[in-house]
């Protein structure tokens, strides 16, 4: 890391923020956009930030949201970031903070709506390479911003959507204070990895953001959203030994940590033996078609919005979540789990056997998981902005990791560090576990993603030398396969896309 001079604060309509230049990009970190959801705050939708007098330091990050530790088997990154519930800050990128009025990307991380923060990927890279201002956002995750209670306060309604409103509060703040940092409020595209794609997916759905972003990014968009639930709520009451909100309110963010702990690892199910969705999805802790906050499906918001969409998935989203399943799948053990998901269980299986030969059950059923967990949900959304003539281009990220002897080939968000050039530009810490040593890393499937989405992000078109043409999605499925080589292919595995919807 290479540090200048101080550079001149900038004022933004809160107050003056004194950021830092990192490697020729201006840096300004752990930067508030609403008040401290604390004390009477928790559980209610995120309020104003609060002004500030004279210059705010901005050169270290802020608080992430409080969360469980990821399991340290994972071969995701390490979490153990310093959390505090006063955790709604942001972080801007800028080529320069001036009058250029760039493009911006915002960042919405994934995590299963459980972990994570903004600071997992660092925008250095968009705004030197694509002259764009990039940032990224923490805000509430777990029970503390996905759990609805507006049945026993009738204040709280909607408490299922804080941490989409809590985003869209931050896009609140890019759109009116983005423009000092040398971004431009009408040239925004919102982006995420997995619950971060859900976010992408609700904030389409959400009319209180419609102003706010003009294009949009999802990589490996979970399922459907739910409708609102009050049996999260009564559990958490109960283990608390709680009779109401005041209650939850006097606990130490820690002690609703734990109770989530708890409530994530309880037993699904009669049997290990049944696919598991993540943690979030079983607890139900993920986005709600409230009617308030989200009010439409992701396919029926990417219909009617008519913005640009980059979307996609990874070959082998399943990996990371089938490690529960036992070494031997019978036939109809696998035929059980297919008709978990449609009522002709036999075509798809079929269709799956056809793509994949001579592959044993377990590897059909972790390929079922990724596909409706991520795939099949994420083409119904790119059908839907086809159909309405909307502009959607579609990828699908197929290089294969070698690292655990190969399990986990091209798992769920392994794209990421290609799409940040993570190995490029000294932020690939944590991910050398699933992708070995900085160094080895493909850098020309690198660039060929990072350089597609810079071209999206400015113009709307991903298409560049590197990759070529990047045509449309249509109805002959055009989609960008990233791997070994780059190359546009139709319909890539169309046998098991069309079994799910037959």
């Amino acid at each position: 890391m290479t540090d200048t001079a101080t550079p001149p604060p900038v004022v933004t309509s809160l107050g003056a923020l004194q950021g830092r230049i990192r490697d020729g990009v201006h840096e300004f970190l752990g930067v508030p956009y609403a008040a401290p959801p604390i004390g009477d705050l928790r559980f209610r939708p995120p309020q104003p930030p609060i002004p500030w007098d004279g210059t705010r330091s901005a050169t270290h990050l802020g608080a992430s949201a409080p969360q469980i530790e990821r399991d340290p088997d994972s071969p995701l990154p390490a979490t153990g970031y310093a959390t505090n519930e006063d955790c709604l800050f942001l972080n801007v990128y800028t080529p320069a903070p001036d009058n250029a009025a760039r493009p911006v990307l915002i960042w919405i991380h994934g995590g299963s709506y459980m972990t994570g923060r903004g600071a997992t990927v660092d925008g250095g890279p968009f705004a030197r390479n694509g002259d764009i201002v990039v940032v990224s956002i923490n805000y509430r995750l777990g029970l503390l911003g996905f759990m609805e209670l507006g049945h026993l306060d009738p204040e709280l309604a909607g408490s299922h959507n804080n941490g989409i409103r809590d985003q869209i509060a931050a896009l609140r703040w890019v759109h009116d204070n983005i423009a000092v940092f040398g971004g431009d409020p009408t040239r925004v595209t919102i982006a995420g990895e997995s619950a971060g794609a859900g976010s992408v997916m609700a904030i389409l759905a959400s009319p209180e953001a419609d102003d706010l972003y003009h294009q949009a990014i999802s990589q490996s968009a979970p399922a459907a959203f739910m409708p609102p639930s009050t049996a999260l709520a009564q559990e958490v009451l109960a283990a608390a030994g709680a009779h109401g909100v005041d209650e939850l309110r006097s606990l130490p963010a820690d002690a609703i940590i734990e109770i989530q702990k708890q409530l994530a690892t309880a037993t699904v199910g009669s049997t290990v033996a049944r696919p598991r969705l993540p943690g979030s999805a079983r607890r139900g802790i993920r986005p709600a078609i409230d009617g308030i906050t989200v009010t439409r499906s992701p396919p029926e918001a990417a219909g009617e919005r008519g913005i640009p969409l980059l979307l996609g998935t990874n070959l082998d989203e399943g990996t990371l979540f089938g490690g529960h399943l036992p070494k031997e799948i019978s036939d109809d053990l696998l035929r059980s789990l297919a008709a978990d998901h449609t009522s002709t269980p036999d075509p798809v299986i079929e269709a799956f056997r056809a793509e994949q030969p001579a592959t044993d059950n377990r590897t059909l059923a972790v390929s079922m998981i990724g596909d409706t967990l991520f795939r099949t949900s994420s083409l119904h959304v790119a059908d839907a902005a086809a159909a309405a003539d909307t502009p959607v281009f579609t990828y699908l990220f197929e290089w294969q990791s070698t690292e655990f002897n190969g399990f986990f080939g091209s798992m769920h968000a392994l794209e990421i560090p290609f799409v940040w050039q993570a190995d490029l530009h000294g932020a690939a810490a944590g991910w050398q576990r699933i992708m070995g040593p900085p160094g080895s890393w493909p850098v020309e499937i690198s660039d060929n993603m990072h350089y597609a989405w810079i071209g999206f992000v400015r113009d709307a078109n991903p298409t560049h030398d590197g990759i070529g043409d990047w045509r449309r999605y249509d109805d002959t499925r055009p989609t960008m396969v990233f791997g070994n080589t780059t190359r546009l292919e139709h319909d890539p595995r169309g046998k098991t896309r069309a079994s799910w919807d037959a």
